[in-house]
């Protein structure tokens, strides 16, 4: 049973013509009665009645143009769908991340694909980097934003942003001034780190502990926003993504400086399963990922 039989069978039975119905259909009447035999053929039921007056349903026939009608009203509706996908009218997009990339880098390139394509649905899971790769790797999301480097042969990367971070201390410590500091200039101050099961922290500790900073660890808390308010509080120093302390810097509560002799910047990329089609909607989010993070 092809679509054009279909087609050709409730036009016949609208207009109640062979005639007619093939110059809806714009072919022939040969044409049209050829797909209307097949059609019944295939089924086992006559369809139409012929008469001397046009033709009229029989009752097979009146059980096939109520189905053909929901059938052509569905492929009606997939064809819609699919133009919309076409001209991003609607369409879905998952992604994940952890804390610090949700927060800082995320708000503002989801605000600006919301308001381009509202139709299309975001959704974004906050994770781990760990489970961020689970979930790519079981198409629960469609990618992840996630920290370089990442070796996984079921995994493709494609750099994104270079993570650069600073030494963080409250507005009036005694090294407020300093836009540079040195390693010594670190070594008797108190450092508030996040928790050590962190992949953040685990790549802070690789570049700090071989220059004897690894042990002047005040407090270790769960989240960058905790550890900003005790620095905040004089609390101690911290070593923090620049990204995530801009707006304090910008407001005058914390004061940053880069660190010489030491590589603090870290790549982060977009991570999805190898192979993995990319619907028009997600190369389009894509696309404001990669434009936004070239502008930040």
């Amino acid at each position: 049973m092809e679509l054009t039989q279909l087609r050709s069978f409730l036009a016949v039975a609208r207009k109640g013509s062979f005639s007619s119905a093939a110059e809806d259909l714009f072919r022939t009447q040969p044409a049209i009665s050829l797909r209307i035999r097949r059609l019944e053929s295939e089924l086992g039921q006559r369809l139409l009645e012929r008469r001397q007056r046009g033709v009229a349903l029989t009752p097979a026939g009146e059980i096939v143009r109520r189905r053909a009608e929901a059938i052509m009203a569905e492929v009606a509706t997939l064809e819609e769908e699919l133009a919309d996908l076409s001209t991003l009218k609607s369409g879905r997009v998952s992604l994940g991340a952890n804390d610090t990339i949700s927060l800082y880098f995320l708000p503002r390139i989801v605000k600006q694909f919301t308001r381009r394509y509202p139709k299309i649905e975001l959704r974004l899971f906050t994770q781990i980097s760990r489970r961020v790769l689970d979930l790519i790797l079981s198409d629960q999301i469609d990618l992840g934003i996630v920290s370089l480097p990442l070796s996984h042969d079921g995994i493709e990367v494609r750099d994104l942003y270079h993570d650069r971070f600073v030494v963080v201390y409250p507005a009036g410590h005694p090294l407020a001034r300093r836009r540079v500091l040195r390693i010594a200039d670190l070594k008797s101050l108190p450092i508030i780190h996040l928790k050590p099961d962190t992949v953040t922290r685990n790549w802070i500790d690789s570049r700090l502990e071989p220059l004897g900073l690894g042990g002047q660890v005040r407090m270790e808390v769960s989240t960058i926003e905790v550890i900003k308010r005790l620095v905040e509080a004089g609390l101690g120093i911290s070593i923090l993504p620049e990204t995530a302390v801009r707006d304090e810097i910008n407001a005058g509560r914390l004061r940053a400086a880069k660190l010489r002799g030491i590589d603090l910047v870290r790549k982060v990329g977009l991570a999805f399963r190898r192979g993995r089609y990319f619907s028009i909607a997600l190369q389009a989010f894509v696309d404001e990922l990669v434009a936004s993070a070239g502008q930040s």
